[in-house]
């Protein structure tokens, strides 16, 4: 009997932590077309963004100090906080260059190209932390940056203001590199909630400094405040949170597809939604990067899957 019951609440469990990963991913992959929706100066678009994430995290931030996780339970140190808040300071120049990179592109293309930060956390874990990449990781890499390059082409014949997104969406996906590989040194001491608490916090304070020394205008309408809360609860609250909460208890193949599932997700919003039709050489391009960018999670995770699960 004890037996059984252990195996139906292990098997509750992995269905709850599948189904918070499958939200964060849907919740990520509706940052596009949010803000395609949009008509305020973007880089405002992302403060009201962050500082309304920041609000909504503080009940669940206040619910959680009950928890009796060992994790949850010890006091946050200040060399954390303060690498945290440069996770955050970096997850703002994500945030922000992505906004700004499908204002002129498409959102399948710069969804395609952000997706290209498993390449870089892997070319950095091996300079930084002397993490060798094997040979399945390196040929991912090249394939992936083919792809890439497929992609690039393609935008070009479209349009050379297209290339500006393209390099916009990269550099979006070179800053979160550096946020993931601090948050991977934060999370081994710090519980999710109170991490990514810091994170969105430093990341608002971040984007609001921005605003007020580029002079951006802060007046919104109700349409776009709308619009901005749905950006804090889906993309950030459900997406980045519950990404980061679930990633470490899944299986190999499942973080793999997960990370392939996003850029696809989005241009199908997107096609839904804003009527954007992939351009054959993005879907071309697309496929081939998707493959390399999955060849080389499925090798970087598997050390992630096969350690010791982290407290959520």
């Amino acid at each position: 009997m004890n037996s059984a019951a252990g195996r139906a609440s292990g098997g509750r469990t992995g269905l709850t932590r599948y189904a918070l990963l499958g939200l964060g991913i849907v919740g990520l992959s509706m940052a596009g077309v949010l803000y395609k929706l949009t008509s305020a100066p973007i880089v405002a678009i992302v403060g009201y963004r962050m500082i309304l994430a920041v609000a909504m995290l503080l009940p669940l931030l206040y619910l959680s100090r009950r928890s009796t996780s060992a994790q949850r339970q010890a006091p946050v140190a200040r060399s954390d906080i303060g690498a945290a808040a440069a996770s955050g300071t970096l997850f703002a120049l994500d945030v922000t260059l992505w906004a700004l990179s499908i204002q002129f592109t498409s959102v399948s293309s710069a969804a395609l190209l952000v997706s290209m930060d498993p390449i870089f956390v892997a070319v950095f874990a091996a300079i930084i932390f002397g993490e060798r990449p094997s040979w399945h990781m390196v040929a991912g890499m090249a394939v992936a940056a083919g792809g890439a390059a497929v992609i690039t082409v393609g935008d070009f014949h479209i349009s050379g203001r297209a290339l500006i997104g393209d390099a916009l969406a990269l550099a979006a996906a070179f800053a979160e590199t550096g946020y993931l590989l601090l948050g991977r040194h934060v999370r081994k001491r710090v519980d999710t909630l109170r991490y990514v608490f810091i994170v969105y916090s430093a990341c608002s304070a971040v984007v609001w400094l921005a605003v007020l020394v580029l002079r951006v205008p802060t007046a919104i309408s109700g349409h776009d405040i709308i619009v901005c809360a749905a950006l804090a609860l889906f993309p950030t609250v459900l997406g980045h949170t519950l990404v980061s909460k679930s990633l470490g208890h899944m299986p190999a193949a499942v973080v793999a597809f997960a990370f392939l599932s996003q850029p696809i997700m989005t241009a199908a919003l997107a096609y839904l939604v804003l009527h954007q039709i992939v351009a054959p050489l993005t879907a071309i391009g697309g496929t081939i990067a998707l493959i390399g960018i999955g060849v080389v999670v499925f090798a970087n995770e598997r050390y992630v899957a096969s350690a010791p699960p982290q407290p959520i």
